[in-house]
């Protein structure tokens, strides 16, 4: 008996995040079951290039997106379950999501002295991570992150709050390299976490360890890390011959075309514009994370709850998180989802508060109160939502996918104008005909020339753009739809046309 309480002890921290996981993500990601499509265009854009690797394509290669190989394959992935929904992409969220809770339950613990606080305050925690404007529409690389970024923040915490001034030992700091390199190939711009979480070490090894060689030697076990985790994709891009296009697309057009080229007084202006946003469109995960700050600061000054240590470490990784994110000075409402992780800190005050005003039998209710406070949190802060409503009828995706079924026409090939995947590649569960499927923002008029191409050749049976007509289709393509979109604050019109049989022009 006494072996079965243990196991359901060690356990049992795991299926609560993985049940608190499925409770959020349900009502947040419109990936769910609850919602009758996920249409925003980035998330179908990766299933469409994940679905083809399985199916001979090489990203980079064949297809062009910007996102890391690693969140293609999880993508990918999901398309095998699924090929034609999100319902494999709600799985990955979810197992996602359960990963990233059971980190913040164990940072909880770091801090917290009763077994029942951390289990109460987890769900609340990720539904307010979850239910942020920047959590988006759901299937974000930032998302597919996070669960990196929370297990290198618990592990930078244990060893400053439990093992410091020793020096980190190298089994951690080649955990940290094998999360960064994950993330690396997420989507590198979250790095700066870990950038900031291998210079602590290194600085702390030197100042408290008194180990200048050790904490060398640490950077280049990091730095293995980083690339034992990055030999799948070299392997996989080496054997396919697409190892410049792999470095071409994602790291040389990401550093060097995607961000701004501003002057320093005009980037900084930009920039603070930017973080305003964020944290006017994220009040409540911001007013955890100023509670998290004002409350580690004090207790470092006052009270022997937090060191220096812990707080300059906070610092950095918080620091270089943001700064690498935003130093482009381009932003989209998700790009600060993983400055979410800073959350959980606001909430440590509360419960040491609750901790001593609550039995051992109460925290029992009030854990199982937890969960439903998670999805009345979710349900009513959420943006999605407001969404929830929409039935496949109200949706263009489903109108056009019905009519190109009902043309006749076998394997269409379809060409998107003016946005991202659409859906219809998802819909349809059909493959791109050629490299720019897709009207990317990186050299737009290079990407609209290069598709024009297969419109006048006749390659493409179809078009669709998205608030504007179609260019360079002449009289060879008709309009045969035009359907509109509006809920909440998402307004847009989108348009299909289809080729008839007139020839090309000279």
């Amino acid at each position: 008996m006494t072996g079965t309480n243990k196991t359901v002890k060690e356990y049992f921290p795991g299926l609560w995040s993985l049940l608190s996981a499925l409770v959020i993500i349900t009502v947040c990601s419109r990936s769910s079951f609850l919602y009758a499509f996920n249409l925003w265009d980035d998330a179908n854009s990766y299933f469409t290039v994940g679905k083809c690797i399985f199916r001979g394509f090489v990203p980079y290669r064949d297809l062009f997106d910007q996102k890391g190989p690693m969140l293609y394959f999880i993508y990918g992935f999901a398309s095998l379950i699924s090929p034609t929904t999100f319902i494999g992409v709600y799985i990955a969220e979810v197992i996602a999501a359960a990963a990233s809770l059971l980190a913040i339950y164990r940072i909880y613990r770091l801090f917290l002295k009763t077994d029942v606080m951390p289990f109460v305050a987890t769900p609340i925690t990720g539904a307010v991570i979850y239910s942020s404007w920047n959590f988006w529409w759901g299937g974000s690389a930032e998302e597919f992150l996070f669960p990196f970024i929370m297990w290198g923040m618990y592990l930078s915490l244990d060893h400053f709050r439990n093992r410091y001034p020793k020096a980190m030992d190298y089994k951690t700091v080649l955990i940290g390299g094998l999360l960064a390199g994950c993330v690396f190939n997420l989507k590198f711009s979250s790095l700066g976490f870990f950038f900031g979480w291998m210079a602590f070490v290194f600085f702390a090894d030197i100042v408290g360890g008194k180990a200048l060689k050790k904490a060398i030697a640490s950077c280049f076990v990091f730095l293995g890390g980083m690339g034992i985790a990055t030999i799948p994709w070299i392997l996989y891009f080496g054997v396919n011959g697409a190892i410049y296009d792999w470095l071409h697309v994602y790291i040389y057009k990401n550093v060097f075309e995607y961000s701004k080229s501003l002057p320093m007084g005009e980037r900084v202006a930009v920039i603070t514009d930017i973080l305003k946003n964020h944290v006017l469109n994220n009040e409540l995960a911001y007013f955890f994370i100023a509670v998290g700050v004002i409350y580690f600061i004090a207790a470092a000054i006052f009270t022997k709850r937090v060191t220096v240590a812990e707080l300059l470490n906070l610092g950095m990784l918080s620091f270089f998180l943001v700064f690498v994110l935003f130093i482009g000075a381009v932003s989209l409402p998700y790009y600060s989802f993983p400055v979410n992780g800073f959350v959980l800190f606001g909430f440590i005050p509360f419960c040491y508060i609750i901790e001593g005003l609550i039995s051992k039998k109460a925290g029992y209710v009030i854990t199982a109160v937890s969960l439903i406070a998670s999805f009345l949190i979710s349900w009513l802060l959420s943006v999605n939502v407001r969404s929830m409503y929409l039935e496949p009828e109200d949706m263009f995706v489903y109108k056009f996918r019905d009519y190109i079924r009902d043309s006749g026409v076998q394997d269409p090939g379809i060409i998107v104008q003016f946005t991202f995947d659409v859906g219809l590649y998802t819909v349809l569960d059909e493959e791109p005909i050629c490299y720019y499927f897709q009207t990317q923002t990186l050299n737009m008029e290079e990407v609209l020339e290069y598709q024009e191409q297969y419109l006048y050749s006749g390659e493409a049976d179809f078009v669709v753009t998205c608030d504007h007509e179609a260019e360079g289709i002449d009289d060879r393509y008709d309009l045969v739809m035009e359907e509109p979109l509006t809920f909440d604050y998402f307004d847009h019109v989108y348009r299909l046309y289809q080729r008839n049989s007139n020839p090309a022009t000279k």
